[in-house]
């Protein structure tokens, strides 16, 4: 990393591109993982939904793999949130 920094060079640093990628892989790969646990999951979902809905609209890259992670009201769950993935199939 060049030692002059301003927001443009970090903007365009193409080594803190590389992090970033591997960062939001990382991310998704542990979101994913808390996912297969219900229980937990539903205490992640409550405190970053916001996020992860946000992520679906400024990531486009990972749009397919987040919108995996969704929860939705049905009428057929009652007050139990389902997952989007589940919802569909």
């Amino acid at each position: 990393l060049p030692l002059n920094i301003s927001r443009e060079t970090l903007q365009q640093n193409k080594i803190l591109k590389v992090i970033k990628k591997n960062i939001v892989k990382k991310a998704i790969e542990l979101f994913t993982e808390i996912s297969e646990n219900a229980e937990d999951f539903k205490k992640f979902y409550e405190q970053f939904s916001k996020n992860i809905k946000l992520g679906i609209h400024e990531d486009s890259g990972n749009r397919a793999k987040l919108a995996e992670l969704l929860m939705y009201h049905s009428t057929k769950s009652g007050d139990e949130m389902t997952l989007l993935k589940d919802y569909v199939s």
